[in-house]
């Protein structure tokens, strides 16, 4: 497996990494820089050496005719409404992308604490989706020894 080399420090890493292992700083990939995104208030093995702040991805999205008319049927007969669950799985990757793209922006390699919430809006006609967490840059634990 080849290596590849931190543009911040210059050390090696693996080809695999989406950090570098000695300075925290994110590799890019196509052009964009790797976020690591995570529910939990740390990242095992990274330390936070500085929170940058509140993050939010949003999108707002409403069904079309067709939409609600298979949505409709499938009501019918029960079970998943699978013309409502493609949606809500769309905007949820709309949602992360923007959190990511906009962490990205503020300098972050990392969002700690995400979650996401969906909100219905203009009487039921709209669904909010919405990803947030806490922006932050991470560094490697040192290993003593």
């Amino acid at each position: 497996m080849r290596e590849k080399y931190c543009p911040k420090c210059g050390k090696k890493s693996p080809a695999n990494a989406n950090f570098c292992l000695s300075c925290g700083a994110s590799f890019t990939e196509s052009g964009r820089a790797q976020v690591i995104v995570v529910t939990t208030p740390t990242v095992p093995g990274y330390q936070i050496v500085k929170v940058l702040g509140a993050v939010h991805g949003i999108t707002v999205r409403t069904r079309g005719v067709g939409g609600k008319i298979v949505a409709g049927i499938e009501g019918i007969f029960g079970g998943e409404v699978t013309s409502y669950t493609s949606e809500a799985e769309k905007a949820r990757r709309d949602s992360l992308k923007r959190l990511v793209e906009k962490a990205t922006r503020m300098g972050a390699n990392a969002i700690v604490g995400a979650d996401f919430e969906t909100s219905d809006i203009l009487q039921g006609t709209a669904t909010l989706f919405s990803a947030y967490g806490t922006a932050v840059i991470l560094e490697t634990i040192k290993k003593e020894g």
